[in-house]
């Protein structure tokens, strides 16, 4: 959607992931009614923009998700930079604390906000290095610090009540837009197995969609381990509890090896991201569930659960694929309040 400025004035934005990888991001421009091309900084900052995208996709190997919200925190900054008519290869340090106190007025969360600047930082220290710019506005700046969040995790009776409602097909009703109740158990089914594996496994959404029969390693019957390629293109091998192997190894036997597991039809694509957590939420629901969990935090609850059985988190650390261990730090602090909890009525 174009984001439009002023009156004359507008920036971009065409954005879509291409399927040449050649063209990852493109991005276009866009008039007013009867307004002017976007000037000459604008033009040159896009093209900056778009070799800066190439650099994060094909040199550092980032996500698609990743280098997709780069492009739209760059978008967000040159957008307010044109309304406030400020050259971006010029930008001091106040006028990003103006831009962050821009965002707050907008309402835009701390991690947001947080967020964005990093992108920022990273953007103009490439810039700097390519002599795009001859100062880093960002460098001198007082950071804004995301809050720490505590991780949301199921407790293990709400995974049994999730287990069960998942496996309870009496909310299906025979038919239903024309789909028989029959095939609406198989899409079910389709569900079930995901929700189950990121539980025992502790994968993400992004990784378990992107999984093909190939990636499964299996051994006398039982699916040992998967193959995903997660954060920054990096190749991890996880391992699979034994009793979810076996049921996990008979679901996908009938598949070609370079289907993907969670495809919404044989040989077609996986099933969308937003399709799963609208049909994680039902089941929640349905569950009687009162927290608001995503397939995040099943992944959450996996760890949750390896801490739980005093798994070392370096450990942890390398079967959730995090690059710091800071980031699987934050399970301990779950750890503390549950025992916190535990001794408050002593």
């Amino acid at each position: 959607m174009p984001f439009h400025i002023k009156p004359y004035k507008i920036v971009i934005l065409v954005n879509y992931v291409a399927t040449n990888p050649n063209q990852f991001f493109q991005t276009g421009f866009d008039e007013c009614d009867g307004g002017k091309m976007a000037n000459s900084i604008e033009l040159k900052f896009r093209k900056i923009q778009k070799e800066f995208l190439e650099f994060l996709k094909y040199t550092k190997g980032h996500a698609d998700t990743t280098c997709y919200n780069y492009n739209s925190d760059l978008n967000i900054w040159i957008t307010w930079l044109t309304e406030e008519e400020l050259d971006w290869r010029k930008c001091k340090p106040v006028d990003v604390e103006h831009f962050v106190s821009y965002l707050s007025k907008k309402g835009t969360g701390a991690h947001a906000v947080a967020r964005k600047i990093s992108c920022l930082s990273t953007f103009y220290k490439w810039a700097k290095r390519r002599d795009h710019v001859q100062d880093d506005p960002i460098y001198l700046i007082d950071k804004p610090k995301r809050p720490s969040r505590m991780p949301v995790w199921l407790e293990s009776e709400e995974q049994d009540e999730f287990m069960r409602a998942m496996r309870n097909y009496d909310d299906i009703p025979e038919t239903i837009f024309g789909r028989s109740k029959t095939s609406s158990v198989k899409i079910r089914q389709r569900y079930e197995l995901l929700f189950e594996l990121i539980q025992k496994s502790g994968l993400r959404i992004s990784e378990a969609l992107g999984l093909k029969t190939s990636d499964v390693r299996v051994v006398d019957g039982v699916a040992k381990s998967v193959r995903v390629i997660g954060k920054g293109n990096k190749e991890r091998q996880v391992p699979l509890p034994e009793s979810f192997g076996r049921v996990f190894s008979v679901s996908i036997a009938d598949k070609n090896r370079d289907e993907y597991l969670f495809a919404k039809k044989p040989g077609g694509k996986p099933i969308g991201q937003h399709a799963v957590r609208a049909y994680l939420k039902k089941l929640v629901e349905k569950a009687g569930i009162d927290k608001k969990v995503t397939p995040h935090k099943l992944r959450h609850t996996y760890a949750t659960r390896l801490l739980e059985k005093n798994v070392q988190l370096i450990d942890i650390q390398a079967l959730l694929g995090h690059e710091s261990i800071a980031t699987t730090q934050i399970y301990t602090h779950a750890g503390q309040e549950r025992l916190s909890k535990l001794v408050a009525d002593i």
